[in-house]
């Protein structure tokens, strides 16, 4: 336990902190749209950096923390002050934390952004999450072009296709990613498709015969019990040709006899924004990326 004056921050029962986050930080801030309250809550029954903010020997609120990291924080009424909650909590988790590093919160709300400033957070990027019904749809796929599943031995390929499109982002936290990075990303999805058994069909790699170059890939993961895409990606050389469309169109077939909806997360001010609302994604909560730089 650490008090801090007449707050006492402590370790909480993860299902019973799953119970109060789900009433009252989802009913304000709807990010991730839970398919059931029931789900919401058996997320967190084995994490075991839930914590409880006590005052007066009544809990005003809860966060996941962990050194450099604060994220999913909630005020319980009737307290209703987050600027002061946000303060505690911030001094907690620098009092746990390496300040050679960052402290990261991953998930602010847009209304808190001045109050983590004030305790030395600067913004680092705006998400949010989108989802889209699944539907029936027929993709035919132009000659030159050959349509795969990924298998391990396209890795390289594909961490390749990463670093070539994602280094001409207009966002610099994106192009500013190595080719060791992208390859680590690359590892994650396959380890996580055999973890979670999600079919790696779902997926879409996309070849140009005369080249033979990987020029397009949708990878898609299960989060929260839904299809998620992890990765979306066209060539620069080979954007605007309707291979992204038929890529999203592939998925939402694929997963319609059996979900009801596939979700994905876009940086706020991405042009694929645009393209994303035209195919039917309606945008949920944006959340925000926020870190404090080592001291």
């Amino acid at each position: 336990m650490c008090n801090l004056e007449e707050y006492t921050v402590c370790e909480a029962d993860s299902e019973e902190w799953g119970r109060y986050h789900a009433i009252y930080r989802l009913s304000n801030f709807n990010e991730w749209m839970p398919l059931s309250f029931q789900g919401e809550i058996d997320r967190y029954k084995k994490v075991d950096f839930c914590y409880w903010v006590i005052k007066d020997n009544k809990r005003i609120g809860g966060a996941f923390i962990k050194p450099n990291m604060l994220k999913c924080v909630f005020v319980i009424p009737p307290f209703n002050n987050k600027r002061i909650l946000i303060e505690k909590l911030s001094l907690y988790v620098d009092s746990i934390s390496d300040r050679n590093e960052d402290i990261e919160v991953s998930d602010a709300d847009l209304k808190s952004i001045k109050d983590y400033e004030s305790f030395g957070y600067k913004l680092k990027i705006i998400n949010k999450l989108m989802v889209c019904a699944t539907n029936t749809f027929d993709v035919d796929w132009e000659e030159e072009y050959k349509v795969i599943n990924p298998k391990i031995e396209h890795s390289e390929d594909m961490a390749q296709l990463y670093y070539e499109t994602y280094s001409k982002s207009n966002f610099s936290y994106i192009s500013s990613q190595s080719y060791d990075f992208q390859v680590s990303s690359v590892n994650v999805y396959f380890d996580h498709i055999r973890c979670m058994n999600v079919p790696n069909d779902w997926s879409t790699l996309i070849y140009h015969t005369p080249t033979k170059k990987l020029i397009a890939a949708c990878i898609v993961g299960l989060v929260n019990g839904l299809p998620y895409i992890l990765d979306f990606v066209v060539h620069p050389k080979f954007q605007r040709k309707g291979l992204a469309t038929k890529m999203m169109k592939r998925i939402l077939n694929l997963a319609a006899g059996n979900y009801p909806a596939i979700r994905l997360n876009v940086t706020v001010g991405n042009d694929a924004e645009i393209f994303y609302n035209e195919l039917g994604f309606i945008s949920l909560a944006e959340n925000i990326q926020m870190k404090k730089l080592p001291l």
